[in-house]
């Protein structure tokens, strides 16, 4: 019986681009082997594969069938956050066209498709600054002008499928006749290659019946899923008191029904049990805190456990369906991936707050906080939930310092506890982490922490006479405001505590929380931004969190990425912040560079294991990230500096991230020509002229006239890893290593080309003291080194040769990192710069 397929609906469309995810990444090593330019991150099949795989993350973890317009709009957002490298940022503007051709149809014809194509072809060119020929553009621009063409069977998907594949196919075959390099490797293009794979698994799900069969798995959990929550839903509204409440008191001397009578107002599901000595209560309740008073009235209390029931059922239903999963039904929620260099675990007044903070970077959280105070075994077994090696444990309320320092002084693992007093507090850190930890503690002494809640008694605090029932907030700890409503408290703490330079307000809308309250909160003016989250916080219905603009702070930011080989000492005290690059050396794991590995792990693993490692560069979303957290901070301008546009395609990726942020002429992306010390010399000399009160556009063009200005020379140890990255043939490399070749590498107009080939080490050397001879003048030098001893030698040598023949002002000394040496293998050169007198 043949088999029709007339129209896409979006169920189909599901198993179209989940289908053409695995099926590039199967074929992903196939492509990063075609890959022919010698390119830090030009790993095309995985740069590919990760962005389509993000796609098929949103996708496969749905709960219910999309319509069109849903369909739409999450792989839109998903493919274009996950966007790597040039071929996956290219690939993210197909899929966008693509989707613009679909959208609004509930079932899609073989005419909308043909549509869908030019649209797809038409926004890829627009990405691209200067299209190349030859390359994945010229593949989708075949297959939709042949799409065009089709007159086969309208009412059948299927044969013209197969007729994309065979036009993709085609389109590949003919790219070495278009791009000279391609044509010399003897390989076609490899994003190019990458389309035809996609629509060959465009292809496979209508037509290979163990595709079927997974696509087919895939819809059924979605089922699975939809039942599941309802059945939570519906679990979830009968509980009426949520919080399993159980303690020992260390007393049996008082009358138990009396005390029965007194705690059994307060929930259901009671048991007391009573010794001479002890009595053991269970009860469930709303309150927990009013029932441990009653208690401890009585006598000493023991073995207190509290467990939110919502949230241990809620947990243990969606464990296997969300990011996020709850360990041992516990009061502490992991991260699925918690092996960072660097934990944090987080204290956190509920569930809601909790998966705040581990969106925003929290390794693991304890759920506690007000009313609530963790002992120091349930922060010990917080910390044990923690694979890092150091831990950073943050209480957000002053009552749990002391217990979180008991437990960190017991820790085996190095643990410090950074003394947060409030949520909010606690949440700025972890926004912020990757920033300098003593830069973060300046801005938390400028910034306002507020919470507000009821007075349950009559009191008097300094000035303030409190009535019991009245609002009150506490400022960074501290109450400094009544009122009867929570208007007027709201009202007097943006009178009181918001200032020129206050950027942000960030807050969390408790279960106290009114509709006059949200009113006045949304009020602020235009000047400061606004944000909320709704927390369902106990007793406090607001937390507020402004931040400050540090006075001192620069106007202008400096970004750079890891190619620079910057290292934290070097850019101590001067603001730049760098964006890694990620490497994969074994496995499917990807590190990113100077962050998750360092350059000695990162060698050490290179030469020791023979790995050839994979690269990629930051995504979009990452760029967008870290842009915004600068803005946040009070910077005004960013300068975004980075390795040179023909060796990465990472400044394309900022470009496609400040669009996002429509502040074009707040952040100027510039293409430095340069890579590792030569970059890492202009992003060094651009913060100190921030520092000199040099003005946005006099740095930007200074940046423009140095450039082109600094000669950088390499030497190679071996021919390897540029053969293995398709700059040279495999006869080269063989020829080169029986005699000992050196090749003497030459960064110009970045672009990477052979300089000459000296014979053995001495010949190298020889070299690059003839080209420093041929100066004229005083130089600037900086000096890199990758590997082993040897390269470090070499390049102390270069410095010793350099201040013999000439004056040298020389700036240092840098170890090569993980981006370049997976690319060069061990490598030492050097960098020279005419210096204006």
């Amino acid at each position: 019986m043949k088999i029709e397929v007339k129209v896409l609906n979006s169920t189909r469309l599901t198993k179209l681009f989940i289908a053409a995810s695995r099926w590039l990444s199967k074929y992903s090593d196939v492509l990063n082997d075609l890959n022919v330019y010698p390119v830090p991150d030009g790993d095309t099949g995985t740069n590919m594969s990760m962005t389509l795989q993000a796609v098929e993350n949103d996708l496969i973890k749905l709960n219910h069938e999309p319509d069109m317009e849903e369909l739409c709009e999450i792989v839109s957002e998903a493919i274009l956050l996950g966007a790597r490298g040039n071929s996956g940022t290219i690939l993210s503007q197909i899929f966008q066209g693509f989707l613009d051709g679909v959208n609004g149809k509930d079932e899609v014809t073989v005419a909308d498709v043909k549509v869908a194509f030019r649209y797809a072809k038409e926004k890829a060119y627009k990405a691209v600054a200067e299209p190349v020929e030859g390359t994945m553009l010229t593949v989708i621009r075949r297959v939709a002008e042949e799409a065009e063409k089709y007159d086969g069977n309208p009412d059948d998907f299927i044969p013209f499928l197969i007729f994309l594949k065979e036009a993709a196919y085609d389109a590949v075959q003919e790219t070495p006749n278009q791009l000279p390099k391609l044509k010399e490797a003897g390989v076609v293009d490899a994003g190019g290659q990458g389309i035809f794979y996609i629509l060959e698994g465009f292809e496979k799900s209508v037509t290979d019946p163990d595709m079927l069969n997974d696509l087919e798995r895939i819809v059924q959990s979605q089922a699975n899923r939809k039942e599941k929550m309802e059945h939570n839903a519906r679990v979830l509204e009968d509980i009426k008191y949520k919080y399993c409440t159980e303690f020992v008191i260390e007393a049996g001397d008082f009358d138990l029904d009396s005390y029965k009578k007194q705690i059994g107002i307060y929930g259901d599901s009671m048991v007391c049990a009573q010794t001479t000595k002890k009595t053991k209560t269970h009860i469930h309740t709303n309150n927990p805190g009013l029932v441990l008073e009653i208690a401890g009235k009585l006598g000493n209390l023991n073995n207190i456990k509290i467990d939110n029931m919502e949230i241990q059922h809620k947990n243990i239903l969606l464990m296997d369906e969300d990011t996020y999963k709850t360990e041992d039904k516990s009061k502490i929620l992991v991260r699925n991936e918690n092996s960072q260099p660097v934990g944090f675990l987080a204290i956190a007044d509920n569930g809601e707050l909790g998966n705040l903070f581990l969106d925003d970077g929290a390794t693991a959280v304890l759920i506690g906080g007000q009313t609530q105070n963790p002992s120091v075994a349930d922060i010990e077994e917080g910390i044990s939930k923690i694979k890092s090696d150091k831990i950073i444990i943050l209480p957000n309320n002053k009552n749990i310092i002391s217990s979180a320092k008991i437990a960190a002084e017991r820790a085996k693992k190095e643990v410090t506890v950074l003394e947060t007093k409030t949520m909010l507090e606690g949440h700025y850190v972890l926004k912020n982490k990757n920033f300098d930890i003593n830069c973060i503690l300046e801005q938390l002494a400028l910034n306002v922490s507020v919470e507000i809640t009821k007075a349950v008694r009559n009191t008097k605090v300094d000035d303030l006479i409190i009535n019991e029932g009245d609002y009150i907030a506490l400022v960074n700890g501290k109450i400094k405001e009544k009122a009867e409503t929570l208007e007027e408290i709201i009202a007097a703490i943006y009178r009181n505590y918001i200032n020129s330079e206050s950027l942000n307000i960030f807050a969390t809308i408790g279960k106290g929380a009114t509709e006059e309250g949200n009113r006045m909160l949304k009020s602020i003016k235009s000047q400061v931004a606004y944000e909320e989250f709704v927390a369902g916080q106990d007793n406090y219905p607001y937390y507020i969190y402004i931040t400050n603009r540090n006075p001192y702070l620069p106007e202008i930011a400096i970004v750079t990425d890891s190619t620079s080989d910057l290292t934290a000492e070097m850019v101590k005290g001067l603001g730049i912040d760098i964006i890694p690059l990620k490497i994969k050396m074994a496995g499917d794991k990807y590190y990113r560079e100077g962050v998750d590995i360092s350059k000695s792990e990162f060698w050490s693993t290179l030469l020791k294991e023979k790995v050839i490692p994979k690269t990629s560069q930051p995504s979009p979303a990452e760029f967008k990230a870290l842009y915004e957290k600068l803005f946040a901070k009070g910077y005004k301008k960013i300068i975004s500096i980075h390795i040179s546009s023909k060796l990465s395609g990472t400044q394309q990726a900022a470009r496609v991230a400040r669009g996002m942020l429509n502040r074009d002429e707040d952040i100027a992306i510039v293409d430095s020509k340069a890579v590792t010390f030569a970059l890492g010399h202009l992003a060094l000399s651009a913060a100190k002229m921030v520092q000199e009160g040099n003005k946005f556009d006099e740095i930007i063009e200074w940046i423009e006239e140095t450039k082109n200005k600094m000669k950088v020379y390499f030497v190679v140890k071996e021919l390897t890893f540029l053969e293995k990255g398709g700059r040279i043939g495999r006869a080269s490399s063989v020829i080169g290593g029986i005699f000992k070749v050196k090749p003497v590498l030459k960064l110009e107009d970045g672009e990477v080309s052979i300089e000459t080939k000296a014979f053995g080490d001495r010949g190298a050397m020889s070299y690059m003291e003839k080209l420093l001879k041929h100066e004229k003048g005083s130089i600037i030098l900086y000096t890199g080194w990758g590997g082993t001893g040897d390269e470090l030698a070499s390049a102390d040598q270069l410095k010793n040769i350099a201040e013999k023949v000439r004056k040298v002002d020389y700036r240092g000394r840098f170890e090569i990192g993980a981006t370049i040496g997976s690319h060069s293998g061990p490598v030492y050169g050097m960098g020279i710069l005419q210096k204006i007198r």
